[in-house]
């Protein structure tokens, strides 16, 4: 019988990795990045609760907590995923299409039935924190005829989903969704359920990301991405199309909310908007995202650097759909880790 279940889990690239690596993202800003603010490589120039998180350990003992929380909420999410005992896991991540393949669609659905992904070694970071052998190749599996049923379903109601029906990209899937992937099965790392990834890129337009933030925002060039009303529509038909289906459905927003480097190069931000996460998640928290798609706007992610929120806003769409509501949730932000994190369990609808 057709059921969803709903989770979002952290994205953070470096969880799968030593203590210290952390705040490798805050790390590589001060080595590789921020060329026109040389004063932000300084902590003596950073904001004060920045300082107090780095200290005399470079973030260590804070990146050593949050790593430790985060890995006991993966457990718990895994428990709710084995008792679910999903027929497949979508996976929805932010990611960009780089490199050989020039093509930057808003989103699109990965159907493949197996696809190889190293876990183990990141941006030439190999020490991972299992000690296991960084070149190893972990293939997953998919769940082709399910990726096809859901993009002709979409198609049906008036929606343009890309479809690959080979992996677009040279390093198997984009790191946002080896991360929310690998969550999903921390202690044992079997990687048994099949896995459907539906990638979305919230700075399609002409933007460029690096270790100085995002490139000049043009919100009328020719490209846009999905608009939060979209993104929402789009996780309303996605469940709609699921639960016509005889499938059990785990979809997994696996993603972060403001991400430092998630601002524009010109407003400095070198920590992620914590304030502004809380707000919102006093709405998440309770049940009051079903309106996301109709206030949320392109001027408030790019003000608040929350475009990653467009990925919790189709799930949001998705859960208003069945009319799931969040059964536990937990809302974790340290200044020096580049972003918050969100992690939810929804009711089985």
């Amino acid at each position: 019988m057709a059921e969803i279940l709903g989770l979002t889990v952290s994205h953070h690239p470096y969880m799968r990795f030593k203590p210290h690596m952390m705040p490798n993202v805050l790390i590589g800003n001060m080595e590789r990045g921020w060329a026109d603010k040389p004063h932000l490589k300084e902590p003596q120039n950073w904001p004060a609760a920045m300082k107090i998180e780095w200290a005399d350990d470079r973030g260590l003992a804070v990146g050593t907590a949050a790593q430790k929380k985060q890995i006991a909420i993966f457990q718990k999410l895994n428990a709710a995923l084995t008792a679910f005992a999903p027929d497949f896991i979508v996976c929805i991540h932010r990611d960009q299409l780089t490199g050989d393949n020039q093509e930057k669609p808003q989103y699109w659905i990965l159907a493949t039935e197996q696809v190889d992904v190293q876990f183990y070694q990141l941006n030439g970071q190999r020490d991972n924190y299992f000690g296991v052998d960084p070149d190893t190749v972990t293939t997953l599996p998919g769940h082709r005829e399910a990726a096809l049923y859901l993009a002709d379903a979409l198609r049906a109601a008036g929606l343009k989903p890309r479809v690959f029906d080979e992996v677009p990209i040279k390093a198997g899937l984009g790191s946002h969704a080896l991360a929310g992937i690998f969550a999903m099965d921390w202690d044992k790392q079997e990687f048994k359920t099949p896995v459907i990834s539906l990638g979305i890129d919230p700075w399609r337009f002409g933007r460029a990301r690096n270790n100085e933030g995002l490139s000049t925002w043009d919100p009328n060039a020719a490209d846009p991405p999905l608009t939060p009303k979209e993104g929402f529509d789009l996780g309303r038909k996605i469940a709609e199309a699921f639960k016509a289906s005889p499938w059990r459905v785990a979809l997994v927003a696996s993603t972060a909310w403001t991400g430092a480097n998630g601002f524009a190069k010109d407003r400095e931000r070198i920590n992620p908007n914590i304030p502004a996460d809380k707000k919102v998640y006093a709405e998440w928290a309770v049940n009051k995202f079903g309106t996301w798609g109709q206030w949320f706007t392109w001027e408030e992610f790019e003000e608040q650097g929350q475009w990653e929120l467009l990925i919790s806003t189709v799930l949001a769409g998705a859960m208003t759909e069945i009319g799931a509501r969040v059964k536990w949730s937990d809302f974790q932000a340290n200044e020096i880790l580049n972003s918050t994190w969100v992690s939810t369990e929804f009711e089985v609808k």
